[in-house]
């Protein structure tokens, strides 16, 4: 049973991948043609800064397999029954909330003031482009992959892919869908739309409503918080666990820092994205943890309680 539960879960993964890759693959060109010979350098050189710090994360990996002791998570059917269904419960949810937006109307862009922008976010008008925005959905799309080098360069996790996978699918429907609660229910108006030199296409459209808060970096910082996260607790004597955290947040703080600068989102709409993309990533990891003590009381023969600690034997 849970060799055909890793199975499925093996060719969900497997075509989410390829869907990943060619979607990758499809901006790449589009933004090559969008972008200059110079833009072009510059979007690639901050694209391999991303892809190194994602890449560096995993190769660390397997260098730790003899810390291991014993896999620090476990699934639960009533644990994971809750989890799994609450997320696609905020995924329906999520997603109807966000059909729900409007195009932005010609008398509401007319009715747009930087002025009426608090003083934190205000600087973010100054910025419009579809090409660094290009670059940023490549970023998160490294993100999202980097979790998925655990179980392909490490063998202690590969031995603990059905619930490393499950892990993560519910961390990515949460961090895709809960930022869509925001966006449905705030519609905050984009940068980019206070900017003289966007284009009107641009401008009319219902992604322009949609700035707050930053799904992008939702999801980046919570593949990268799993990820470090997964990792310190395989490995937690591991002298590599400070660069892996620094790297992770590094890479998810990079894709962060596009979405400001391509204009489609403020500076507290990635820095509430971070918050919840992290808790995210931690908290899902957290709940699956294995308990090596547990703690309780027993009752005794004279009507009273004792109390009890019981710890596995490995």
């Amino acid at each position: 049973m849970r060799l055909r539960a890793g199975r499925r879960i093996f060719y969900v993964w497997h075509e989410l991948f390829l869907l990943l890759n060619y979607f990758i693959t499809m901006k790449i060109h589009s933004i090559r043609f969008a972008l200059g010979r110079w833009w072009w350098e510059l979007g690639c050189g901050v694209g391999k800064v991303l892809s190194a710090l994602c890449l560096s994360v995993i190769v660390m990996c397997p260098t730790a397999v003899s810390l291991r002791a014993q896999s620090p998570y476990e699934l639960s059917w009533g644990k994971d029954g809750w989890i799994m269904g609450g997320s696609v419960v905020v995924s329906f949810i999520g997603a109807a909330l966000d059909d729900s937006l409007s195009v932005l109307t010609d008398q509401e862009y007319k009715a747009l003031r930087k002025e009426d922008i608090n003083f934190i976010d205000r600087w973010a008008t100054n910025f419009s482009s579809k090409p660094i925005s290009g670059v940023s959905d490549v970023g998160v799309g490294l993100c999202l992959v980097a979790p998925l080098g655990l179980l392909i360069f490490d063998e202690s996790m590969r031995k603990d892919f059905g619930t490393v996978s499950t892990m993560y699918l519910e961390t990515a429907l949460l961090a895709t869908f809960l930022p869509s609660y925001g966006k449905g229910l705030v519609t905050r108006i984009r940068p980019y739309a206070y900017n003289s030199s966007t284009e009107q296409s641009l401008l009319m459209n219902v992604e322009t409503k949609r700035s707050f808060f930053s799904g992008h970096t939702t999801l980046a910082f919570a593949s990268m918080t799993f990820f470090a996260t997964v990792y310190s607790d395989y490995y937690p004597n591991s002298p590599y666990t400070s660069t892996v955290w620094i790297a992770s947040m590094s890479a998810a703080s990079g894709v962060g820092l596009l979405r400001i600068f391509s204009g489609a989102h403020f500076p507290t709409d990635v820095m509430l994205g971070a918050l919840v993309g992290g808790a995210i990533g931690y908290g899902i990891p957290y709940l699956h943890r294995t308990s090596p003590v547990s703690v309780g009381f027993m009752p005794t023969f004279d009507g009273g309680a004792q109390l009890s600690l019981s710890m596995p034997l490995r």
